[in-house]
Order: C-alpha cells, then sequence, then structure tokens
C-alpha cells in the first residue's frame, strides 16, 4: 500500500467517527493552496468517488487581501477545484489594517468559512492541520504560557459557532507528518500554490516554524518531537478528566437554565473541586456566548475569585456576558438576549388560575397556578424547592395578578409581625441582583404581595389549620 492510500484509510476512519453528525450533509473542505490542503482536496475528492464521504463534497478558499499574489492563489486553487470536480467557493476578505494580526486573520477565516458552510448547510468543515502543525502549537502555547488544554494540542475535532448553528471541524491529518504531505504530493503529481506569507518572520508562528524549531532539532534532534508529543499526550489525559468532571458539574447542579442563562448551584463543594468548578464555567461560557467563544485564562480565574466575595458581585465577560456571585453559587447570563420587563404600572398581568402556565411579559418566567380542594401533602416543601408554593386565598381578594417591584414596596414576610421594606427584604435574603426587578411578583386586588418566588410566601397568604381550598404556585425559568 503507498502513502496514498494509507492516507486514504486514515483519512476515512476519521471521517467515520463523525458521520453520524453529518447526517448525510455537505463536507466542506478548507483549501488555502498550499501543500496541505492540496493534499486534502485530493484525499477528499479520492475518498467521494469511492462513495466513503457522509455526504456532498464542497471546496472553500478564503483570499486574506494581504498578498499582491493572493488572487494568483484563489485562480490556482479554482484550478484545482475543477480539476477535482469539486464545487468551489472563493471569499475575499478586508482587514481596516494594512498588517493584520495573525489571530485576527485566523477569526476572519474561521468566520468566513463558519458563513460559507451555514449558506451550503454543511454539517462537517475538514481542515488540513497536520501532526507538524500541532508540535507547533504545543511549543508555541508553552512558550508562550498555558494550561493543559492550551498543551494538549490541536484537538481532532471541535464545534464552532453557537447551538442551533454549530459546524463541527474535524482535522484528518493531525496524525500524518508533514513530509508524508509532501511525498503524497509528489507521487500524485500536484503543484501546490504557496502562500508567501509563511515565510514573513514578523508572524511569530513563522518565526517560530523557520528559526526555533529547526535550531531546536539541530540540538535535540528527535528528541524534541518525542518530548513534545509526551507533554501533548499527558496534557490531553488532564484536560479530558478536566472537561468530564465540569461537564458532571453543569449538568448536576445547574438551575433555572435558559438559551441565555444558568445558574451553577455550587454548595457543599470542597475546594479542591474549583479546577472542575472552573471547567464548568468554561464550558457554560461557550454555550451562553453568541459567537460560542470560549472564556479568556484571566476571565475563569477571576470569576473563581467571585467565589471568595459576598453575594452580588459582579464580573463581565466577552460578548457582554455577565457574572453574578449568588448565594448558592454563580449566575452567568446574556442580558443582550433577555426577554425585556414589563411595564406593570398599570397593574400588571392577571394571573389566571387553573390555565396552565403563562409567561410574565417577554421574560424567562413562566408561572402555574392550580386550585386544590385540600392542601396536598406532596411533595414536601424541602423537596419542592422555593419556586412552589402554597397559598390560602381567603384573606386574598382576587384578581390576582403578576407585576415587577416598584419604589416603596412593603412586603409582610411569614412569620413577622409587620410589613417591611421589599427592597432591603430582598438583599437579605440574598435573591440574585439580576432577578430582583424581573421575577414575578404575586399580588391580590388590594396590591398586596403574596408571593415572592425563590424567596417566601406572605403572612396573609399562609396556610391555616382548617385551611381548604389551596392554591399551589409553581415558577418556571424556560
Amino acid at each position: 500500500m503507498d502513502s496514498f492510500s494509507r492516507l486514504l484509510e486514515a483519512t476515512a476512519r476519521c471521517l467515520c467517527r463523525y458521520e453520524n453528525l453529518a447526517a448525510e450533509r455537505p463536507v466542506l473542505a478548507a483549501v488555502s493552496g498550499g501543500v496541505d490542503s492540496t493534499v486534502l482536496l485530493a484525499a477528499l475528492a479520492a475518498l467521494r468517488d469511492q462513495g466513503r464521504l457522509p455526504g456532498p463534497l464542497h471546496a472553500c478558499h478564503v483570499d486574506h487581501g494581504v498578498r499582491a499574489d493572493s488572487r494568483d492563489t484563489a485562480a490556482h486553487v479554482a484550478a484545482q477545484a475543477e480539476q477535482f470536480e469539486v464545487p468551489l467557493v472563493v471569499r475575499r476578505l478586508q482587514f481596516a489594517a494594512a498588517r493584520p494580526s495573525e489571530a485576527e486573520l485566523r477569526a476572519a477565516r474561521y468566520e468566513t468559512l463558519g458563513r460559507v458552510a451555514a449558506e451550503l448547510g454543511a454539517g462537517l468543515l475538514v481542515t488540513a492541520h497536520h501532526a507538524d502543525d500541532n508540535l507547533e502549537t504545543v511549543l508555541f502555547r508553552m512558550l508562550r504560557g498555558t494550561g493543559p488544554r492550551g498543551l494538549a494540542g490541536i484537538p481532532e475535532a471541535r464545534w464552532l459557532g453557537r447551538p442551533g448553528q454549530r459546524l463541527l471541524l474535524v482535522r484528518p491529518f493531525l496524525r500524518t507528518r508533514r513530509s508524508t504531505l509532501e511525498t503524497v504530493l509528489g507521487q500524485r503529481g500536484l503543484a501546490p500554490h504557496e502562500d508567501s506569507t509563511n515565510q514573513d518572520r514578523g508572524y511569530a508562528r513563522n518565526q517560530l516554524r523557520l528559526e526555533t524549531i529547526p535550531a531546536l532539532r539541530r540540538s535535540l534532534g528527535i528528541g524534541l518531537d518525542v518530548a513534545l508529543m509526551t507533554v501533548a499526550s499527558t496534557a490531553r489525559g488532564v484536560a479530558e478528566l478536566l472537561e468530564a468532571q465540569g461537564l458532571r458539574i453543569l449538568c448536576e447542579r445547574t438551575r433555572q437554565r435558559t438559551a441565555w442563562r444558568l445558574e451553577l448551584d455550587l454548595r457543599g463543594l470542597a475546594g479542591a473541586a474549583r479546577p472542575f468548578v472552573g471547567e464548568a464555567l468554561r464550558q457554560a461560557h461557550v454555550a451562553l456566548h453568541p459567537h460560542g467563544e470560549a472564556p479568556l485564562g484571566d476571565w475563569l480565574e477571576r470569576a473563581l475569585g467571585l467565589l471568595d466575595k459576598p453575594d452580588g458581585k459582579r464580573l463581565a465577560g466577552r460578548g457582554g456576558l455577565l457574572l453574578e456571585r449568588t448565594r448558592d453559587g454563580l449566575l452567568l447570563l446574556d442580558p443582550e438576549r433577555a426577554g425585556p420587563v414589563p411595564n406593570t404600572q398599570d397593574g400588571g398581568q392577571r394571573l389566571t388560575l387553573d390555565g396552565g402556565r403563562q409567561r410574565f411579559g417577554a421574560t424567562e418566567w413562566l408561572l402555574e397556578a392550580t386550585t386544590h380542594p385540600l392542601p396536598p401533602l406532596v411533595p414536601a416543601p424541602a423537596e419542592a424547592g422555593r419556586y412552589r408554593a402554597l397559598l390560602d386565598p381567603r384573606r386574598c381578594p382576587e384578581p390576582w395578578r403578576l407585576r415587577t417591584r416598584r419604589p416603596g414596596d412593603r412586603f409582610h414576610p411569614l412569620g413577622s409581625t409587620a410589613p417591611l421594606e421589599l427592597r432591603r427584604h430582598l438583599q437579605s435574603r440574598h435573591l440574585p441582583r439580576f432577578d430582583r426587578d424581573r421575577l414575578p411578583l404575586v399580588v391580590d386586588a388590594e396590591d398586596r404581595i403574596l408571593w415572592v418566588p425563590g424567596v417566601e410566601v406572605a403572612e396573609p397568604a399562609r396556610l391555616q389549620l382548617n385551611t381548604r381550598t389551596c392554591v399551589e404556585l409553581r415558577v418556571h425559568c424556560g
């Protein structure tokens, strides 16, 4: 079996691991015109001809527009695509700066590839990153300073975009050396069109590739590659453990979750679990960020520092996200995507008894009111939680309404002898700051507050020994 056949088998095995996620949708190959992507295009075209791709093959070339000969490269890629009978999309970018940074180029490239994939309805985006790229990335991150995830190197697959618009990025060449790709290129008689900026030592990655790594290899020989591969393998194991434990915390301890908010209940967690809490926050940030971006390491450190501060302290994140310390843990949300708080100055929204769930304006809160001939015995209050309450309607004239708090509001807490200022009471009961102006207050016809969800029932509405008819209230977040 020659090098190209072995490469085809390795590529097919890689793509098979993700074909169920592609769901027979198009496969989009990112083609720059260089050695790596030229071989990728040839390999994918061969697999297509053999019927071994999850879906139809398309290619995309992103012309960054920062080189004088970039249009020549685009024309070369177009000729390659025509040779392999692969439909090609070319996108030319424009930057405000004459010399954009590597990070800007990379971000613009992936954003463009994501848009093209969405236009085509693609299920997979395939790139030609190879083993030498991976070793280079590990060394680059090591020199800059990073954690286990950074030292683990380039993942074989990862999601791009936000939930609902996600695209799976797959790199089937990660276990293939560049020398093998060059051999295949010669065997197949393919001609690449190299990007001249790859020789520009003004970019840090190029300097590392062209100067630092060759110097280290002359000094250490094959030991350099072995050492970096060992570091990456060890770090990958640690990163996988972190991800698994972070996901466990996220699944088990998430409360009041919507598409744009979630609250982590961290009560009872030992201090040793902080790294896993940080990973849970990272995953939550990716899930809630408008573009699915991960937080910076510095932000995660400051976020964990909130656990040592009193509730109410806040921290801004990327993409407008907001993190708030709550009594029970942390609340992460995107205020821009939160529905507006309803204007309830006219008395509020009427609460319908036995009418099923009703949404409070355009907010995330839904309330359900059910009448019972006798107070239900199950679930017990401790099991039901703070967002369920039983009220005696006899001293609370109807109609009941839902409204937000107002200046001067007073509340008569359960067991108290007199009403208290609502603002101070909510502060003393540690209701999250973000929820204080959004949570639906249940009031009676006299505008007395009967229940503050998440806090407690008012004294006038409490159950009596002779209570018969009872109203069960439940608040849901969704």
